[in-house]
Parts: C-alpha cells; structure tokens; sequence
C-alpha cells in the first residue's frame, strides 16, 4: 500500500467514526429531550394534581380564611403575608420569560398529556399556576371589601366565567391540538383564539371567585403575554399557510366573536 492509499484510508476511517460520534450524539440528544419532555409533562400533572387538592381543602375543607393565610399571619404577622406575597409576585415574573416550543413532541400525544405539556413550556402554565395559588397567600381586605360590596355576586359570576373558559380552552384544543391543515370550522369559525379567550374568561372569573392585590396585580400582565404570544402564533401560521390564513384573519376576530356581520 502506497502513502496516497494509506492516507485515504485514514480519511475513511476517520471520516466513519465521525459519522458515529455525531449519530451517537443524535441519539443520546433525542433521548435527553424525550427525558425533559416527560419530566415536565409528570411535573404538569403533579403541579395540577396539587392545585387542585389544595383548592378543594380551601373550598370544602373549612370556613374563613384560607388556612396558608391563617398560619403565616399567626406565626409571622401581617408583614410575614406581605413578605411571601412579594415571594409569589418576583416567582411569577422570573417565571414568566420561560418558554420553548415542544409543538413536535405534543403533536404526538393524547390530548390531554399534549395540554399539560403545551401549557407547562409553551403556554406560560408556570405563571398561570402561580396565579391561580396566590389567594392562598393573600392579605384578606380585598376579599373582605369585595365580600362587603359585591356579597355572593363576585363568586357566582366567576365561576360561571371560569367555567365558561375552561370550555372554550377544551373545545378549542380538542379541534387543534393533531389537526395538520388550517382549521376554521367549529369554534374557530367565529374566533382565531379561542383557547386565550378562555383563558381570559377563566382567570377574570378566578379573580372575581378569590379577589386579591396580588391577583389584581398580576393579572393584566399574564393576560398581555397571552395576547403577544397569540400574535406570536399568528405569524407562524401566517408563514406556515399563507393566503388561506390571511383570508381567514380577515373575517374572523381574534378574540371575541362579533356580535353582528361584518
């Protein structure tokens, strides 16, 4: 073998184990993403299951104040509630600017792992849930004062609006969540959004049921990230289908259905 044959043969094998290293970096890279994507998909849920228990002993468990407020305040006073209510407003900011898109990974899943997973990295679910938990944190006088002036209105008309938007939230994912064409028809008919617009109806309707300064506070900033991330989406459907989506943009709303022909 000649020193041209030899260094062709070195080329080649070292050109093979490059293609191995990089296909084994690959791999190790997709199984690395698919742990992140389970973990966050089992902490969605678990963060869910515990929302959901912890507001169930709120609502049935006892009368008064919530029994967070009650301990923090008898153990550390009011400015120990005013201190973990600073805590709850500087997580929820710092948790606002994270999201990354798993649109390929929940593409794939059943409908309701898709939405605990879209809502936890791509839907600010970190916030929302921080949201939703902050009355058990809360000063009391906004409640009080609500309850002295609205008395049982404020709860009934939340609930209605928050069960209202979880509808629209399940209807509209139901309808999307493996379509691969544009869809228009259904609830997207009269509305582009209409997953945000549950959102929006279902968090007004959690700050009217549990009316708080930190709710108060945090609420029109969670709902100006869902409006710029819906006008995020809107440009990534308008590059994904075009003319078929600028004609449909032109005569559905955003938000709100319209209440009469345009």
């Amino acid at each position: 073998m000649n020193l041209c044959e030899t260094e062709v043969v070195v080329f080649s094998d070292g050109y093979r184990l490059l293609i191995n290293q990089i296909n084994r970096s690959e791999s190790q890279g997709r199984q690395v993403g698919a742990m992140k994507t389970k973990f966050l998909t089992w902490a969605g849920i678990i963060a869910l299951v515990i929302f959901a228990a912890l507001y169930g002993i709120e609502l049935f468990g006892h009368a008064g104040r919530p029994a967070t407020v009650a301990w923090v305040q008898e153990h550390f006073g009011r400015g120990g509630l005013i201190g973990l209510n600073l805590v709850v407003m500087i997580a929820f900011l710092a948790l606002l600017p994270y999201r990354r898109s798993t649109k390929g990974t929940w593409k794939s899943q059943g409908a309701f792992i898709a939405f605990v997973l879209a809502l936890v990295t791509e839907m600010f679910g970190w916030p929302l849930l921080i949201f939703l938990l902050s009355p058990l944190f809360e000063v009391p006088s906004l409640r009080e004062w609500a309850h002295q002036h609205l008395g049982h209105a404020g709860p009934f008309l939340g609930t209605l609006l928050s069960f209202l938007g979880l509808t629209l939230i399940a209807w509209g994912w139901i309808q999307i969540h493996q379509a691969k064409e544009l869809v228009t028809h259904g609830i997207y008919r009269f509305i582009r959004h209409p997953q945000y617009t549950g959102m929006f109806l279902f968090t007004l309707g959690w700050l009217l049921h549990w009316p708080t300064v930190t709710m108060l506070v945090l609420w029109p900033v969670l709902m100006a990230a869902y409006v710029w991330l819906a006008l995020r989406e809107e440009r990534e459907v308008a590059a994904e289908f075009g003319e078929a989506y600028a004609q449909y943009a032109a005569k559905t709303p955003r938000f709100f259905p319209r209440l009469w022909p345009a």
